[in-house]
């Protein structure tokens, strides 16, 4: 169901504004930077009211400067068009859970359900005063597979989806879990298709690694993004799967310590040796979980999250990532990939993706 919800604010002794949840406009990524550093942000919102003494006043755009308490490492929302606190998600809302955002919850609510010492009130509102369906497919998929690189069983799935289920309910009792023992065959078998040649996904971006590790050079130009996907082709990486080609090479040949180079962790010296490159196949697949939740309810799917890098994935490409009604196409600006495509050069690019 959609919100009616209105955001209301002191914005002074007697100056108050509000305006509706619909009406919010989502953080981006220089806000996530002010955010995480503590500083002013501005809360930037449609049709807002104001309200001084009596007198009433509207604008159609407005900006509304704010500083947000909040505690290092605590979750935030992934939304459609960027991001938000979590105090910004509306009621009725669909809410994706990974691993490391339930770490926000232990953070501020006990095992009783209590309020823990200096518990942010807004957090704990969020969970346990408010209408949401919690959907946890990131958690179920993340298993604790990193080392083995493969997707978790059913049988795995579901002992996770009961050691959550029961955490959760210690703390937060009121909340909907979305996820059933009946919904996991499906969700199992969608993963599992769609992840079908996950060893060849592997093995190219530990040797896409390799080649970066090693000092090898890929510029941002048309024949460096045909000679990495001709590499993924020839480490037998599915046609369905060459977006993984096109986001590494957005990696290896952007600016240093990009986001897309950060969320594969191909900054890190021990890359090889800690499975990073299962994680960040991960990381990029529960994206694309997150634009189906989109499709299926508009702009009330919130992706809670509180893993740096994958905010920072979204930040930078969520703008250019389109959702429409087909079930399991994904449409993503080239211009993404490669900023400096020329018009000419668009169809023979479209064609090289598309087999």
């Amino acid at each position: 169901m959609s919100s009616n919800d209105v955001f209301w604010f002191r914005i002074a002794e007697t100056i108050y504004a509000s305006f509706a949840a619909s009406d919010f406009i989502d953080f981006n990524w220089q806000d996530y930077v002010g955010y995480d550093a503590g500083v002013e942000i501005k809360l930037k919102a449609r049709n807002v009211s104001y309200e001084m003494d009596g007198k009433k006043d509207f604008k159609e755009y407005s900006e509304i400067p704010a500083r947000f308490i909040h505690s290092k490492g605590d979750a935030v929302a992934l939304a459609p068009g960027g991001w938000r606190p979590l105090a910004f998600i509306p009621n009725g809302a669909i809410v994706l859970f990974d691993k490391n955002a339930f770490g926000t919850i232990k953070k501020h609510i006990d095992k009783s359900g209590t309020p823990v010492e200096n518990s942010i009130q807004v957090v704990v509102d969020l969970f346990q005063k408010r209408e949401i369906t919690i959907d946890p497919k990131p958690i179920l998929l993340e298993g604790n597979n990193r080392f083995d690189k493969r997707l978790p069983s059913l049988e795995e799935m579901q002992e996770e989806l009961g050691f959550f289920t029961g955490k959760m309910q210690e703390r937060v009792p009121n909340l909907t879990i979305r996820a059933t023992a009946d919904s996991l065959p499906q969700l199992h078998r969608a993963s599992s298709a769609f992840f079908q040649g996950l060893d060849e996904i592997l093995e190219f971006i530990d040797e896409m690694y390799r080649r970066y590790e090693s000092g090898e050079k890929f510029d941002q130009t048309l024949t460096s993004f045909k000679e990495v996907v001709g590499l993924a082709r020839g480490a037998n990486v599915k046609e369905v799967h060459l977006i993984f080609a096109a986001i590494v090479f957005k990696a290896i040949s952007g600016e240093k310590h990009n986001p897309t180079l950060r969320l594969l962790k191909f900054n890190k010296p021990d890359f090889l040796a800690r499975g990073n490159s299962f994680n960040g196949a991960l990381d990029i697949y529960s994206l694309i979980l997150f634009l189906s939740e989109i499709r299926n309810h508009g702009e009330n799917v919130f992706f809670v999250t509180a893993d740096k890098d994958l905010i920072y994935l979204w930040n930078d490409m969520n703008k250019f990532m389109m959702v429409d009604d087909q079930p399991g196409v994904l449409h993503f600006d080239m211009m993404y990939f490669l900023p400096c495509l020329h018009q000419d050069e668009v169809a023979e690019l479209e064609s090289l993706m598309n087999g």
